[in-house]
């Protein structure tokens, strides 16, 4: 059975690519992406499609930054043996000089794609973007907001490495934790506007 120091360090290139992103979104740089996915765009109940919050900036840099961070993991554990042993990819095995590169665009792109949907419900509950919503409806969305991003890596993970169901569930559940606790370090530092 794979170990949580194995779940973490499978984690870490999505969980590197969330926190550069985030710092990378509020850099002066790029401004030109920074743009809404939606256009501005209204349905028929006045609401935004996803809101402000979804730009291009965002998506985009969530998939480049976890290419980066999947390519340095990738280095380190082909080069460091304490890492490789530690690493439940078995990046020898990739035949082509850029698969990591590619995995990690997917695997950010699985990211950002599963999170789409969450806003879109929210806009249409008039939960303002970046916010949340009190009482039950607030917890509920507390946890979607953590674990759907994590479902989407889950997803596009199979593309590289298919876990079995002991590891899939403690991907899931390390990875929707360790996405709330990322979040309340980087509201602590002004990254976030809402602790999760």
């Amino acid at each position: 059975m794979s170990s949580l120091g194995q779940i973490l360090y499978f984690l870490l290139p999505v969980i590197l690519g969330g926190v550069s992103n985030m710092v990378f979104v509020k850099l002066p740089v790029a401004m030109r992406l920074k743009r809404p996915m939606d256009g501005g765009r209204r349905l028929n109940d006045g609401e935004r499609l996803l809101g402000e919050n979804k730009t291009w900036k965002g998506f985009l840099g969530m998939i480049l930054f976890t290419s980066l961070w999947m390519a340095v993991v990738a280095h380190v554990s082909r080069t460091f043996p304490p890492a490789g042993d530690l690493s439940l990819i078995r990046y020898e095995a990739f035949r082509f000089p850029f698969n990591e590169w590619f995995y990690g665009a997917l695997w950010g792109f699985g990211y950002v794609l599963f999170e789409l949907p969450n806003s879109y419900v929210k806009r249409r509950l008039n939960i303002p973007p970046g916010r949340n919503a009190s009482g039950l409806k607030g917890i509920l969305f507390t946890f979607i907001d953590q674990a759907d991003s994590v479902i989407g890596c889950m997803v596009f993970m199979l593309f590289f490495y298919v876990p079995s169901i002991t590891e899939a569930v403690m991907i899931f559940f390390v990875g929707t934790g360790v996405h709330y606790v990322v979040n309340i370090l980087l509201f602590g530092i002004r990254l976030k506007n809402q602790p999760a």
